[in-house]
């Protein structure tokens, strides 16, 4: 019978040491397309003398890179994000959370109150913890957010503020999970009024039980390996791949079609073909995915408006260590210099993107997708520099534009922070 991909399987585990393969641990890894295992080239023949047809050719070294499109799904894809950027801290539990909703403009000089700072409402000129007054509700809530995700009070940056694409309300939530962040206040002032009614006096929610948060960061000094063995049942054949590394990682952020990711992986080697599988018995996890149309990209917690598509893109900067062995295989691998480097294309709408990117302006960005309170995965890059792109007119149609980002490292040493919210207790 001849090999079929509808049959292959994948699986990995993470080794003690680098080159490692376990014996047990392997889970089963859901693929849109794989492309692992040594290839060896040949070195064409530079002998002269013995006329114009040419000598025997010599083996060159053994190389295996390759890649591995895997759906973005709710669990088993922090697997790939621990190979990627190093194993999470997790915390489990919910993060309190409240809401100050604007049913009208607020009056000038009104105040809302968080964790003890007052914060004044301005008709103009706004100062340290003032407010702007927008030119409709929808502004004046996009004021508030940014101008509370910017305090340096201690009180107010303890949490994260938002809002959503109808802007009709500011969104508290606790940055610590569990329950201290339910003792954090809110209020809103009654004279002269704000307009503004809060969801309770102290946010609410915070529990230590529910789901569980995996936090990974970009720039660790030491990235772990995998084994990842690829079989064909049909034939039958096993190849156990060792020392793999991920390099990079790209996904794309559209309106439609499957939510899938690409990693580009380095390995040190494969152990020859088996006909049984050596990972054993492997562990499965439910398989559920996001979906493209439950994403989102935010600025500091405002929906960015007209965006037509983007995408994720990470470097590790994996560097080959390519010395000289009898075996012809790389050494080992050493992490490079991280690049993030984000991409937005958006309709020529307003100058809001234009003139962060013209006025050199770090933002704070972050990319998601979301399946309900309990799961959620969220690229965030707290300091991106967008270039200033052109804005070709190709046609009668809509003008779009394309920034392509650059982030660098805030001033608590972070360039990329993804959280991943779901029911998988651990993945060390």
């Amino acid at each position: 019978m001849r090999a079929r991909g509808a049959n292959a399987q994948v699986a990995i585990a993470f080794p003690s040491f680098y080159g490692g393969v376990p014996g047990s641990g392997f889970t089963k890894i859901p693929f849109s397309q794989i492309a692992l295992g040594e290839t060896q080239g040949l070195v064409e023949s530079d002998v002269l003398g013995y006329g114009r047809n040419p000598l025997e050719p010599d083996l060159d070294v053994i190389v295996n890179d390759g890649s591995i499109t895997v759906p973005v799904d709710q669990r088993l894809f922090g697997l790939h994000l621990k190979l990627l950027l190093g194993p999470p801290q997790t915390t489990q539990g919910v993060a309190a959370t409240g809401k100050l909703t604007f049913a009208l403009q607020p009056t000038v000089n009104s105040t809302i109150t968080i964790g003890g700072q007052a914060f004044t409402f301005k008709a103009s000129a706004p100062g340290a913890n003032d407010i702007l007054i927008g030119a409709t509700v929808a502004e004046t809530v996009r004021n508030t957010v940014w101008a509370l995700n910017r305090s340096a009070v201690a009180g107010v940056a303890v949490a994260s503020y938002s809002t959503d694409l109808d802007a009709a309300a500011v969104t508290v939530t606790y940055d610590a999970v569990g329950t201290g962040g339910n003792a954090m206040t809110i209020a809103a002032g009654t004279s002269p009024a704000s307009n503004v009614t809060v969801s309770g006096a102290t946010l609410a929610g915070g529990s230590a039980s529910g789901p569980y948060n995996h936090v990974f960061k970009a720039g660790a000094l030491t990235l772990p390996d995998a084994a990842i063995e690829i079989g064909m049942p049909d034939v039958p054949t096993f190849a156990m791949n060792y020392g793999a590394m991920y390099n990079t990682l790209a996904v794309p952020m559209q309106r439609s079609g499957n939510l899938n990711a690409t990693f580009n992986i380095i390995a040190q080697g494969e152990k020859p073909r088996t006909t049984t599988s050596a990972a054993g018995t492997l562990a499965e996890l439910v398989l559920t995915r996001f979906s493209q149309f439950t994403g989102f990209i935010e600025r500091e917690g405002v929906p960015l408006g007209n965006i037509v598509s983007g995408a994720m893109n990470v470097s590790n900067g994996l560097d080959k260590a390519e010395v000289i062995r009898a075996d012809g295989r790389i050494d080992g691998v050493d992490p490079g210099m991280v690049a993030v480097t984000p991409e937005i294309v958006s309709r020529f709408a307003d100058m809001s993107l234009l003139d962060l990117a013209t006025g050199r302006t770090p933002v704070d960005i972050a990319f998601g997708w979301r399946a309900g309170p309990d799961a959620r995965l969220t690229f965030r890059v707290p300091q991106l520099r967008l270039p200033k792109p052109q804005l070709p007119v190709t046609g009668p149609g809509g003008v779009q534009g394309t920034f392509p980002g650059q982030a660098h490292r805030n001033a608590a040493g972070d360039v990329l922070i993804v959280t991943l919210v779901n029911d998988v207790a651990s993945y060390t």
